[in-house]
């Protein structure tokens, strides 16, 4: 037992268990949670002996004594924990102190040591044993808060708390059982008796357990509080239920005792309450009710007949009360019950009791009891704010009257029996004696009737009492009303005088004494001096000055409380009181009357149109002297204030006079005030109140110490007043002049708010007051003590806190304005201005003094609320933010305190209320001083400093509040929980904590529901935080690490509209967008642990049997709540165990995050004016439209408001005065029509807001997160649910298109991944399959299944693709007639759905029979099935559309944004693929789109030529390469190529300026690629703009083959048209291999190449035609040229030098550059050698007859290296002469030998790609090309896409050179035959020249060789020369041919034919079905063997 009891709670058992008991209590009572009502049944078993043994410590115990000492080293056992805790000498020592101190157990000591510790974060400054004191009496309060709560909730008489039966039942056992078993009454009074708390506190200060002031302060309120909660759970028995016969005497014995007096001679509040609920125990009005049976039985004085004659005596004895009035109260109340009881039938024996009530009530009033009424009882401060002590006196004084009315009669005749022994004895004062009672009386509250006699005959003594008593009863507007007709009546007697208690006779005398002081005036040099001397002789006697105070007091509050009594008073021309009463302030009258009369004005002045004229009455008056008159004599208020009141130390009229200002000043000033004798306007009151009060307020002394402050806070209320109305306008900042009588021209007088402006925004003596008094009230705050005049202090305070807000808000303008005017005036911005030097602390604490007000949040929350918007507005510069920040951390102990102030305003828990608004913004000033909304508002200030400051350098105030290190860099900063690591609490901490709580519960997140303005500041700022470079990391991490905080706010997402009664959509989606950040970060840096979570969370639907996501590692699962589980089977969050609960499939927390998300809205309908003209009322509305922060456009309504009364103001004519009405009735329905214009725009901007955060949550789950942890099918299902929804609510018909337009871009992100996730892993497995099938079928066979799976996914979406396409295409014909960003982004998602369904390049280059094997077949064949059924549902679906579709695309393509034509123009190009059918084109072609397409090649020619330029319009590019693939793509057809012939496409080509403007050098690095560049340089643009249209004639060559001579003609005209270019493109004079400069050569001589397959007939010339003639030459000169890179692109060792030095410079890049430049490089040699082919095959039919281009030499077959000389003398040799055939047989070994070693290389790297898996770190490091971090699935991604690109590289390079062989072995053959058999040497054919010549098949002969003659004479003389001069110039000798024979077994060596061969037999054959290599081995081994005799 010894050691269970000495085991520490952590918790701390006097405080922890009672916070969690009080909140329980709370939740289960007040808040009606239904879960909590289990908890408290628990809890109050648990805490049962706590309310018995109320605040009763657990005893010492000398063993726990002990054993704490011995803690230091033995240590002790912790609740919860395995290990004894140890603690430290001093720890030990503080403990057994506070042990002593409260006689409390030494383990409760500890454990509230420990919880001290552990909380000193919330009390900075604090030590632990002192935070252990607070949280000791915190405990006591939380403990008897408790009760009270229980108590309230019981059944009784006054009142219900509607508790559930079954809660209300078990409260009420659970209460009697304490109140009757284990007298609960008798304990609280026992603890009541031996409270003191100044005992108490001399106690704790003897033990040194008072710290500073605060601490001091909160002790003393913590007990004070228990002790009122004490007696107030009495209270509450007594009143619900009265309390039994031995409570109530006990209670009695209490009160005799009891002598608890305030220093004012008020009751003590514990006193109160407890006498509260004695006269409650005697209450028994509610026998009066019908139900009286069942009430006799709850009296326990009707049920118990011993109750009234005990309670009776115990009254009536003789013993003494140590307050006599509290038992004259007492026997008040017992009297009036004894009376009450006489009706009614009592127990035996109490009707002799109940006789005796007059002798109960007489020695009551022989008390004084009603004088000790209204001094103790309801002069307690905060009676009046006490709903049931109100009842209870009033109850009882009208039961005295209304019982006891023989007594009340009595009373009176006593009154008037003094009242006439006064009169005789005038000289004497009246004592108080009981004869006064009905004076006291009449001051309480009485009936109707009572009233109305006792004012009757009313005699003098009387008259003040009653007058006050109508005082007191004319509280509201209709007891005024009432009190003003009581008087009224009064004066109209019939005939006879009024009542002296009359309007009549009040006002007739106010005239009299005016007419008499008047005709009595001094003189104005004695009146000067008047009030120094006293009233004149005459005048005005003590008693007469008492009443006429008194009844302008009734005036004043009865004019107060309703305006028609006011009005009244005003417009009665017999009274004319506003006469009467300023010519009475003109005489000599005392000052206390000249106030009173002051105060009767400034409630007349409450009415607009009474003040008008008392305005002016006032000038008239002079009582403020504006007109200096001529006389020296000075007169007036400045006078009295200066003379008298500052002597008398005394300013009642000062005050007086300020209030009538202040009323006066609720309406404009009017503008003509003062006018002809002064310049007009407020001017002279101005500097009045400024000048002569404000300014000089200090220097006066004050005979009552809160008067000070009250003056100081009557002038800044008038100056703040007429600051805050200020408009600043041009006109104030120049000089204006009137003319005035007697007086020449004068300056015009300035707008009070100019002055006041002009005076604060400079070091002026008006601004020194005011910060002065912020400073005083700074200091008098930090004493935590009350002085005399704290309110008035508080007032001014916060008056000028507001007069600094205000300027600071209308600075700025000011500012401008000066400077725009140019006006002279010194002024500084105020944020300057506050960080100036405060005189009386030498340092710059201005900012601080304001801040500092924050600290006071609680007890003064619009003080903090100002000082916070005096923050919002300095905060927004730089360098006040680092002001702030050194000011608030120059003392560590301020910096701590401020901290807390600012911590403390956040946790306030106020409810927002419902306040109907247009749009919310910071700026806007909002008149409500309700508390709640007054405290919330001061919280979204501060969260909007935060916002605000996040935007400024580093380190701002925003880092200060939220913890961040500003000492160090602030991104390193490690966030913790309050006291860690000496952490203090910080903003972070707080608004965590509010956003946090309701998590994890059924209700979700509690500050949505009552603070939803709050909330979403407080999502946006943890968003920035997240957001914020600097922050961000700090933020995430604590967010993640330590309170889970994403994860857990993610369950309860959506937050649904439909539960909360303000919207919550915005908070949700700043969430949104912190998830979407927590996502990508995550995914970043790779925590796969917590990406899996939240993905979990977003996209699991809960399917039975099966997970949306992979399940990683170490996960757990998810047991917090979530809303969109089946209700029906999920079990309670108490209840849930480790293993996942599988609902039936739920719909995706994604989509439920769109579904709400509206896409419509409804729209006001148009305003229907009678008065008004629409189009007006919209101007007028559109020039008072602003945007806000978020940049939403919202009307002002206040300023339309006035906008509309100016006009109607305006406005002059008879049917305004008729109509007026009406015309305001329109105008309020304009201003509710803008209202709900501001509301539905405040909607959208939420609704696009809320789409914005889901669009990011979504791409970032797609785009960012590793696709591991999503399976590649429930991705695509994904994203198909996704799309379908999206469509849905896009294709509804009530859809938005400010919501819709928005939505295509996702649709584009959506489709792209849908697009990756069908194409990317199918792509690569087919590519791989490809290359395994071309080389090795065997190794391919493993490769099927991926097949099959491709397969099956497009087949198993098959139904949603179709829908996804036509929700697509829908939404493009939605957005018809507009919106071409839209258009673009679907046109976008339309080509990556194409993309779903495009066959991938591999598969139409594989061959089908290479499979080897049936099933192979099936697959690839079920392969290209699918696709095709997939493109012709496809093309179905866009074909049902029909023209409509069409001519939209086709139009956007033609016309309209660039972008939005080049995405329309690929659309096009991907349609017309797909279409077999060509209905498309044919649509085009026959509508014309297609001829405009062409035509618009020349029109742009133009814009083209710009991009050659220093600035290119790179817009230009796109649209014209787009052009050019679609008309590609058309060409790729026969029928299109024939329809673009038909179009003139060539001829536009041809006619096109740009293609001659190629630039004559190319800048860029050689080898690198710089067309991918943003700005490529002008080669590479126009290089794209040449390769373009190269592959354009490509695919038109391609498309109509080489039977079509004029395609072919056309393109060759096309480059002849260009010919410069192209023959600069062939001379090819790059050093060295650039990748743009061989791309270009490539693609020129493919051209070339097709377009001359036909060869150049020489009957296509006339030789007399001159055009003939030049096109021959042109075409020659380009055989010539090609013939010139024969030689140069032979596979030579300089080229692979150059090769193997960029792939050993690629290696540590990742690029594979080299291979790329191979390819190209064997593409160039391929081109070159076909064409050289293709003259040779077309210019004959065998060797004989065909020409021969190479000359018979083999010496270059026979070099190692063929490039060895330098590339300019081998030009120049290329120029001389003809390439030999050695070039070829060079070309066929080089290529025979690197086939070979990359045929090895291309199957080593297959294997490598075959076995990804184990390769090992350094070849995945090899082919990655990354050295960073990086885990192996991406590693090995990366080696996947590098080894697959090797592997199709060394593809396409071994096509290249099988290609190259064929040709160049098909050349060599041919030349062998003809030099070896047929030719004629030159030395050989003279004699035979003559028949040769004649013979029509003559030989051909090298000498034909147009090149030759061509490249040994100029081109004018080879043409003049005849053929035969030619052939006998560069015959070929016998000796030629004979060296040829000699060397050509050694040059074409065996060896080099079976190399051949065998490329032949292993790779060849695979593609081709001929043996056409093998034939061509044959014939030349042949002609070797037969002549050359090998």
């Amino acid at each position: 037992m010894a050691a269970g009891g000495m085991a520490v709670n952590s918790e701390a058992r006097l405080w922890g268990p009672f916070k969690e008991l009080e909140q329980t209590v709370h939740a289960a009572i007040h808040r009606k949670i239904p879960d909590a009502i289990h908890d408290l049944e628990i809890a109050l078993k648990k805490h049962k002996p706590d309310f018995i043994a109320l605040l009763k410590n657990p005893p010492k115990n000398a063993m726990y004594r002990t054993a704490v000492r011995n803690s230091t080293k033995e240590g002790l056992p912790v609740m919860g924990d395995q290990t004894k805790q140890t603690f430290s000498q001093q720890f030990i020592e503080e403990a057994l102190i506070l042990s002593d101190l409260f006689d409390m157990s030494e383990i409760a000591a500890v454990e509230l040591l420990m919880a001290g510790e552990r909380q000193q974060a919330e009390f900075p400054g604090l030590t632990r044993g002192l935070v252990a004191v607070l949280l000791y009496y915190d405990g006591q309060k939380s403990l008897v808060n408790s009760l009270r709560t229980l108590l309230q909730s019981r059944e009784g008489r006054m009142w219900t708390m509607e508790l559930t039966p079954d809660l209300s039942s078990m409260v009420n056992q659970y209460t009697d059982q304490l109140i009757q078993k284990d007298r609960l009454i008798n304990t609280i009074l026992d603890q009541l008796n031996n409270m003191d708390l100044t005992k108490e506190m001399d106690r704790l200060q003897r033990d040194r357990a008072i710290g500073p002031p605060k601490h001091k302060k909160q002790v003393s309120d913590l007990y004070r509080e228990i002790q009122i909660i004490l007696a107030d759970c009495l209270f509450c028995l007594a009143t619900q239920q009265p309390l039994e016969k031995a409570d109530t005497l006990r209670l009695i014995q209490h009160l005799r005792a009891d002598n608890s007096l305030s220093a004012d001679g008020t009751l003590d509040p514990v006193s109160l309450c407890l006498l509260m609920a004695l006269l409650y125990c005697f209450d028994v009005s509610l026998l009066e009710h019908e139900d009286g049976r069942e009430i006799l039985q709850r009296l326990p004085m009707m049920t118990d007949s011993t109750y009234i004659p005990d309670i009776h005596q115990d009254l009536m004895s003789t013993r003494a009360w140590a307050n006599p009035g509290l038992k004259s109260v007492v026997l008040l109340a017992w009297g009036v019950t004894l009376r009450q009881l006489n009706q009614y039938q009592t127990p035996t024996g109490v009707n002799g009791i109940c006789e005796e009530d007059e002798v109960v009530i007489n020695e009551a009033l022989e008390a004084n009891v009603f004088h000790f009424l209204r001094l103790a009882v309801v002069a307690v401060h905060d009676f009046h704010k006490e709903e049931y002590y109100l009842k209870k006196i009033h109850g009882l004084i009208t039961d005295f009257i209304f019982h006891m009315p023989l007594k009340v009669k009595e009373l009176r005749t006593r009154g008037d029996e003094a009242a006439r022994i006064a009169a005789s004895q005038s000289s004497l004062e009246p004592p108080t004696s009981p004869s006064h009672g009905f004076q006291y009386l009449l001051r309480l509250v009485s009936l109707y009737k009572f009233v109305r006699l006792a004012g009757d005959l009313l005699p003098p003594s009387l008259y003040v009492p009653y007058i006050q008593m109508l005082i007191g009863l004319s509280s509201n507007p209709q007891s005024a009303h009432y009190c003003f007709d009581l008087l009224k009546v009064n004066g109209m007697g019939s005939g006879g005088p009024a009542s002296a208690v009359s309007w009549q006779h009040i006002f007739l005398s106010l005239n009299q004494y005016y007419a008499s002081l008047r005709r009595e005036v001094p003189s104005g040099a004695d009146m000067s001096h008047m009030g120094l001397r006293g009233p004149h002789p005459r005048g005005i006697t003590p008693q007469e000055l008492e009443g006429l105070v008194v009844v302008l007091k009734l005036c004043r509050v009865v004019s107060e409380n309703n305006e028609n009594c006011r009005v009244a008073f005003c417009e009665n021309q017999q009274w004319q009181v506003a006469v009467v009463l300023f010519g009475l302030v003109t005489c000599s009258i005392p000052l206390d009357l000249k106030a009173e009369i002051f105060r009767v004005l400034a409630a007349f002045a409450k009415t607009p149109d009474v003040a008008a004229s008392l305005w002016h009455m006032l000038e008239a008056s002079q009582i403020l002297t504006t007109v200096q008159s001529s006389s020296s004599s000075q007169s007036g208020i400045q006078v009295e204030l200066e003379e008298v009141e500052t002597r008398a130390e005394e300013f009642p009229m000062t005050r007086a006079f300020l209030s009538l200002l202040d009323s006066l000043t609720d309406i404009p000033v009017p503008p003509g005030l003062g006018a002809g004798l002064r310049a007009p306007g407020f001017q002279p009151y101005l500097e009045f109140v400024k000048d002569n009060v404000f300014e000089k307020f200090y220097a006066r002394s004050y005979k009552n110490p809160s008067e000070k402050w009250e003056v100081a806070s009557d002038c800044v209320r008038i100056l703040c007043k007429l600051l805050r109305e200020y408009e600043v306008v041009g006109s104030d900042f120049g000089e204006e002049f009137v003319e005035v009588q007697m007086g020449g021209i004068v300056p015009a007088n300035k707008s009070p708010g100019y002055i006041l402006m002009l005076h604060l925004l400079k070091d002026s003596h008006f601004l020194s007051t005011v910060l002065k008094i912020l400073d005083d009230s700074v200091r008098q705050l930090e004493t935590y003590k009350t002085i005399p005049g704290q309110e008035a202090l508080e007032s001014a305070s916060l008056l000028c806190l507001q007069l600094i807000e205000t300027s600071l808000e209308k600075s700025g303008t000011f500012l401008d304005a000066c400077r725009e005017t140019g006006a002279s005036a010194m002024v500084s911005a105020m944020d300057r201005l506050l960080l100036s030097i405060n005189p009386r602390s030498g340092k710059a604490d201005h900012l601080v003094n304001v801040t500092k007000f924050i600290q006071f949040s609680i007890p003064l929350p619009e003080h903090a609320q100002s000082a916070m918007k005096i923050l919002y507005r300095v905060c927004h510069s730089a360098p006040v933010q680092v002001a702030l920040v050194n000011l608030f951390t120059s003392n560590q102990t301020s910096h701590l305190e401020l901290l807390h102030g600012f911590v403390e305003c956040l946790e306030v828990e106020e409810p927002e209320q419902m306040v109907e608004k247009t749009i919310h913004l910071p700026e806007e000033e909002d008149d409500s001083r309700e508390i709640g909304h007054v405290r919330n508002s001061t919280r979204q200030y501060l969260l909007q400093v935060l916002l605000r400051s996040l935007d400024q350098p580093s380190p701002n105030l925003a880092h200060l509040l939220l913890g961040f290190d500003i000492r160090k860099s602030v991104n390193r900063t490690l966030l913790q929980d309050p006291g860690i690591l000496g952490s203090p609490k910080t903003c972070l901490h707080a608004v965590l904590s509010l956003l946090e709580r309701g998590v994890g519960t059924h209700s979700g997140p509690t500050c949505l529901r009552d603070t939803p303005r709050l909330s979403e500041l407080a999502y946006k700022l943890i968003y920035l935080l997240a957001a914020n470079r600097e922050t961000s990391t700090p933020t995430l991490r604590y967010l993640r690490t330590t309170r889970d905080f994403l994860y857990r706010q993610l369950q309860h997402l959506p937050f649904t509209q439909q539960f909360y009664k303000r919207p919550v959509m915005i908070s949700q989606s700043w969430l949104l967008k912190l998830i979407a950040i927590e996502l990508r970060l995550t995914a970043l840096n790779r925590q796969r642990s917590h990406t899996l979570r939240l993905m979990k969370a977003l996209l699991d639907d809960g399917s039975e049997g099966q997970t949306v996501l992979q399940p990683a590692i170490g996960d757990e699962a998810d047991l917090t709540y979530d809303r969109f589980t089946d209700q029906s089977l999920q079990t309670s969050y108490l209840s849930q165990t480790a293993r996942p609960f599988r609902s039936r499939q739920v719909r995706r927390k994604l989509l439920g995050l769109l579904d709400e998300v509206d896409f419509s809205q409804r729209y006001p309908p148009t305003m229907q004016l009678e008065f008004f003209e629409l189009s007006m009322i919209e101007q007028a509305i559109k020039s008072v439209e602003t945007r806000t922060e978020q940049d939403v456009l919202y009307c002002d309504v206040k300023r339309l408001h006035c906008v509309l009364m100016n006009e109607l103001n305006n406005y002059q004519g008879n049917i305004m005065v008729t109509q007026r009405p009406r015309v305001l009735e329109e105008v309020e329905n304009i201003l509710q029509h803008v209202v709900l214009r501001n509301r539905i725009r405040q909607e959208l901007y939420t609704k696009q807001q809320a789409l914005e955060a889901w669009r990011q949550v979504t791409e970032v789950l797609l785009t960012a997160c590793p696709e591991d942890l999503l399976t590649a099918e429930d991705r695509q299902t994904v994203l198909f649910e996704l799309l379908q929804e999206l469509q849905r609510k896009v294709t509804e018909d009530d859809a938005l298109t400010e919501l819709t337009a928005p939505v295509a871009g996702i649709i584009l992100t959506l489709m792209t991944n849908l697009r990756q996730c069908f194409c990317q892993d199918s792509v690569t497995d087919e590519e791989t399959s490809q290359f395994l099938t071309m080389l090795d079928s065997t190794v391919g066979q493993g490769q099927t299944g991926s097949w099959g799976q491709v397969s099956g996914s497009r087949t198993q979406f098959a139904s949603s693709l179709q829908l996804v396409l036509r929700g697509v295409i829908d939404h493009i014909l939605l957005s018809s007639g507009g919106q071409q960003r839209v258009r673009a982004n679907l046109y976008g998602a339309l080509l990556y759905y194409r993309q779903i369904a495009q066959k991938p390049k591999s598969l139409t280059h594989i061959d089908t029979e290479a499979g080897g094997d049936g099933v192979g077949k099936r697959i690839l064949a079920d392969a290209h099935s699918e696709y095709e059924q997939l493109r012709r549902e496809n093309v179905a679906t866009i074909l049902s559309y029909g023209d409509n579709f069409m001519d939209m695309v086709c139009r956007d393509a033609c016309d309209g944004h660039d972008v939005g034509r080049m995405l329309a123009l690929s659309v096009l190009d991907t349609i017309l693929s797909m279409d077999k059918f060509q209905q498309w084109m044919t649509f085009m072609s026959s509508k014309g789109y297609l001829q405009h397409l062409v035509d618009s090649l020349l029109h742009d020619d133009q814009q083209l030529q710009t991009l050659v330029s220093a600035t290119p319009q790179l817009r230009v590019l796109y649209i014209y390469l787009s052009k050019l693939s679609l008309l590609t793509r058309v060409a790729e057809s026969a029928v299109g190529a024939h329809t673009l012939l038909q179009c003139g496409v060539m001829q536009r080509l041809a006619g096109c300026v740009f293609f001659d403007l190629r630039p004559d050098f190319d800048r860029d690095e050689a080898g690198v690629d710089t067309e991918e560049d943003f700005l490529p340089s002008p080669m590479a643009r126009y290089r794209q703009l040449l390769f373009a249209a190269l592959k354009f004639c490509l695919a038109m060559l391609t498309s109509l083959g080489i039977e079509n001579q004029d395609c072919g003609n056309q393109v060759m005209q096309f480059i002849l048209s260009h010919g410069e270019v192209f023959h600069g493109i062939l001379r090819d004079r790059q050093p060295s291999l650039r990748l743009p400069a061989l791309r270009e050569l490539a693609l020129t001589t493919a051209v070339l190449t097709r377009a001359n397959a036909r060869g150049i007939p020489d009957a296509e010339f006339d030789d007399l035609d001159p055009a003939g003639i030049e096109l021959k030459g042109q075409k020659v000169r380009i055989e010539r040229q090609m013939l010139a890179l024969m030689p140069k692109y032979c596979i030579s060792e300089r080229v692979n030098k150059q090769l193997k030095l960029l792939e050993s410079d690629e290696s540590t890049r990742g690029r594979d550059l080299s291979s790329e430049l191979a390819v190209v490089f064997l593409e160039v040699s391929s081109n070159v050698t076909s064409y050289c082919r293709a003259v040779i095959s077309t210019s004959g039919p065998t060797s004989q007859f065909s020409r021969v281009l190479f000359r018979p030499s083999l010496d270059e077959a026979l070099a190692r290296d063929l490039g060895s000389t330098d590339d300019t003398s081998f030009l120049s040799i290329s120029t001389v002469q003809a390439p030999s055939l050695g070039v070829v047989v060079y070309q066929l070994r080089q290529c025979a030998t690197h086939f070979m070693s990359v045929y090895e290389s291309h199957k080593q790297h297959l294997r490598k790609l075959q076995s990804l898996a184990d390769l090992s770190t350094d070849d995945l490091k090899q082919f990655s090309g990354v050295e960073e971090k990086l885990t192996s699935h991406q590693r090995q991604k990366l080696a996947k896409n590098r080894l697959t690109k090797i592997v199709r590289y060394k593809e396409e390079q071994l096509q290249y050179f099988a290609y190259i062989l064929e040709n160049c072995l098909f050349m060599l053959w041919r030349h062998l035959e003809y030099y070896l058999i047929h030719c004629v040497p030159v030395n050989q054919q003279t004699s035979v020249y003559q028949s040769q010549t004649r013979r029509h098949t003559q030989l051909r002969r090298l000498q034909d060789l147009t090149g030759i003659s061509h490249s040994s004479l100029g081109e004018s003389e080879s043409e003049s020369l005849p053929d035969i001069d030619r052939q006998l110039m560069m015959g070929v000798t016998s000796e030629d041919i004979e060296t040829l024979k000699q060397t050509a077994n050694s040059a074409i060596h065996d060896s080099l034919l079976k190399k051949i061969q065998k490329i032949d037999q292993e790779y060849c054959k695979s593609r081709t079905h001929y043996s056409f290599v093998e034939a061509l081995i044959r014939r030349v081994r042949r002609l070797l063997r037969l002549n050359t005799g090998s």
